[in-house]
């Protein structure tokens, strides 16, 4: 399914493109006064496609962009996959209030290279990292914490990444507590990469529902403004609208964000021309395209223990040995009785089979995974151990957790849209988007849209894709709920 672009959307701009790499940084000794000169490769004529990725399953952003050679740069420079690429955009919402983004990567593997046919150029393809994603693959620890893992994982960030922990989507506004059901823990991080540290830290954590803990970037935006009534836009600090600031949040918070479209995001095939009525501002809301999911792997989901998983603990202290199970049925209950997710019925099909039997038992009923964990409770007096937990009940939310990361993925579609609309509302992974998918042979002149298409979605994925004066954005949708 797919509808030619609209031309009356806003423009992007890449204002510079500029290489830079510390090997051509050279000291200068003149009167014993030291300073430097940087070398820089203006590639701004030469960039013709950059991808920016951000994803809830990743603290960082990757990325890949696509340079013509015409002057023999790349040859002279001579590539060691050690560049720095500062980039800098420019666009305008739809009453030309300016939105600036500015985003260095490391340029870190040359993907593909092409000899154009008249020999005129080449073509180079690189892949792209943030430079604290890149240091966070590199960077070994080997230390013990104490404290929330929330402070942990902070004091990693600050300390080894030089970055930030923001916290506003786990519940919390003030940083004084944690939302987590965890208590304060005692850990040693044996030799594991920061990046590995952070995520180990964060799959600790679980709600009083069940549901995981994120730890993501986002692509944010210096100087955000906008005069356009139909998105929420955020009023973050500088520093986060800049990305220098890592994001944790939990799933039980973000569903229960309002969605920041104020008016839906809308696909309808049969009548592009009518549906916003050439408004230059809900044209930002028409979807170009829709790709449905597989609708998820259902034997490979009940292999993982998504539906239905048991966990056994050892403690070696006490010698108990506690035993519990745990299925999608007992998480989604627990979303819809907390309101986090709609009242209806209907929504569950979307997730599960409740009623699906094999050989006289429901899905539901095999344990395909069980789990087995083995502690030693009081070795740290007052603090819990990574793999303790204050009574054995919260067993259950870890598999609950581990359930629900695969589950969202069952239910999933991706859409395309005018990459204008995401940037001045700042929108992000971990944001709600409302979205309404046209029914199959809809031409009436009223509205029918496909019930189980629509709705609201959590961002999972977002693929910025700039070419030419094109900025799409290409988003991974999930959802639990039906409601539309």
């Amino acid at each position: 399914m797919s509808r030619d672009s609209n031309n009356q959307s806003p423009k992007y701009t890449i204002t510079s493109a500029v290489i830079h790499a510390d090997r051509y940084t050279a000291s200068l000794n003149e009167s014993s006064v030291s300073s430097e000169r940087v070398i820089d490769f203006d590639v701004t004529k030469d960039l013709v496609e950059l991808n920016i990725f951000e994803s809830l399953d990743r603290a960082y952003l990757t990325g890949n962009c696509t340079i013509v050679d015409k002057d023999s740069i790349f040859s002279n420079m001579g590539l060691q996959g050690t560049e720095r690429i500062t980039i800098n955009m420019s666009t305008a919402d739809i009453n030309q209030t300016p939105i600036l983004v500015e985003k260095t990567f490391i340029m870190y593997q040359t993907k593909n290279q092409v000899k154009m046919s008249n020999g005129s150029a080449s073509v180079f393809l690189f892949n792209l990292i943030d430079e604290h994603g890149f240091l966070g693959r590199i960077t070994k620890i080997s230390r013990s914490y104490s404290g929330s893992i929330e402070k942990t994982v902070k004091s990693i960030l600050q300390n080894d990444l030089n970055r930030e922990l923001e916290i506003s989507y786990t519940g919390v506004t003030d940083g004084s507590s944690q939302n987590s059901i965890q208590e304060d823990i005692k850990c040693i991080i044996p030799n594991m990469t920061a990046i590995n540290a952070i995520e180990w830290l964060t799959s600790r954590l679980t709600t009083i529902n069940g549901t995981p803990y994120f730890i993501y970037a986002t692509m944010r935006l210096p100087n955000l403004h906008s005069s356009v009534d139909n998105l929420e836009v955020s009023d973050d600090d500088e520093a986060v609208l800049q990305g220098n600031i890592i994001r944790i949040g939990n799933l039980d918070t973000m569903l229960r964000q309002k969605e920041f479209n104020k008016i839906p995001f809308v696909y309808n095939p049969n009548r592009t021309d009518s549906v916003h009525e050439g408004n230059p501002v809900q044209q930002l809301f028409t979807i170009k395209s829709v790709k449905t999911g597989s609708s998820g792997n259902t034997l490979r989901l009940a292999e993982l223990g998504a539906f239905s998983a048991e966990y056994s603990n050892t403690d070696l202290n006490t010698g108990e040995i506690f035993t519990t199970r745990c299925t999608i049925e007992d998480t989604i209950e627990k979303l819809r009785n907390d309101d986090i997710i709609s009242e209806e019925r209907g929504f569950s099909q979307e997730v599960y089979d409740g009623v699906f039997n094999l050989n006289g038992k429901r899905l539901l009923d095999y344990d395909s995974v069980k789990y087995h964990g083995v502690t030693s409770s009081g070795t740290y007096g007052n603090f819990k151990s990574y793999h303790d937990e204050e009574d054995n009940s919260k067993f259950k939310t870890k598999i609950s957790s581990r359930g629900m990361k695969n589950v969202l993925h069952k239910s999933t579609i991706t859409v395309v849209t005018e990459g204008a609309a995401i940037l001045v509302a700042g929108a992000k992974v971990g944001d709600i988007m409302k979205v309404l998918i046209s029914a199959d042979n809809d031409t009436s002149e009223s509205s029918l849209y496909d019930k189980r298409l629509s709705g609201r979605y959590l961002m999972y994925d977002i693929k910025h894709s700039f070419t030419g004066e094109m900025h799409d954005a290409t988003i991974t949708l999930c959802k639990l709920d039906s409601e539309i």
